[in-house]
């Protein structure tokens, strides 16, 4: 009876973290990874209040009825890498993000862009993932983000660094042409959620991965 419980239990926590998971939109296999980047109706949850500046509504699209579609952006201060080369790059960000993309917990050493042992996993989902041949022809975008501990423009820093270290990775041991990957840093001004607890900062500390429409090519 006791063991009953106790799997019972088990059960139960394992299925309520997998629904954590999948509200805050992060996977963890290369299958969900493909779909969620193939996905044109995904939508990213509404990002936590982010430190300076409001959202700024702005027209995009068609709505019903002919009417244009109201869409929330803020200016943000990103650092981007290319070819060696860092820009810092004032960009106009969505509130929610739609289109092919997803989160991925990968993790780092404290104040570093080592990556942890425990997420090469996840890595490798997602590196089958991007190999994936309605993939091979995106280019793939990988958005560091931290939470709000430390100085702003060190967090956009350290977020490019943990970006280019998930690209070197996928480079090296998926043989992906460099310049098929972009990188770009946040740093704490996109959180998923306000950096009020020690879980809360946990989902903030992530990579986002975008595929954009573009002539991507792998290394033969």
């Amino acid at each position: 009876m006791v063991k009953t419980i106790l799997l019972t239990s088990a059960i139960f926590w394992v299925l309520a973290g997998s629904c954590v998971a999948a509200e805050d939109g992060f996977e963890s296999t290369s299958g969900g990874i493909t779909e969620s980047l193939l996905s044109p109706d995904k939508k990213e949850p509404a990002a936590g209040p982010a430190g300076k500046g409001g959202w700024e509504p702005i027209n995009q699209g068609k709505a019903p009825a002919g009417k244009t579609q109201a869409i929330k952006t803020r200016s943000i201060k990103v650092l981007k890498k290319e070819k060696g080369v860092e820009t810092w790059e004032t960009v106009k960000a969505p509130e929610k993000r739609t289109g092919g993309f997803v989160n991925l917990k990968i993790e780092f050493d404290v104040n570093s862009y080592s990556i942890r042992p425990q997420s090469f996993k996840l890595l490798r989902e997602l590196g089958k993932a991007l190999s994936d041949p309605r993939l091979r022809e995106r280019i793939i975008v990988i958005n560091g983000h931290t939470d709000s501990d430390g100085k702003e423009k060190y967090n956009v820093r350290l977020s490019l660094n943990r970006a280019g270290a998930v690209k070197q990775y996928l480079v090296d041991h998926f043989h992906i042409s460099p310049d098929r990957l972009k990188v770009v840093g946040y740093g704490e001004s996109m959180p998923l959620k306000p950096n009020t607890s020690k879980v809360n900062k946990q989902l903030n500390r992530r990579v986002e991965i975008v595929a954009e429409k573009g002539a991507g090519k792998t290394k033969k």
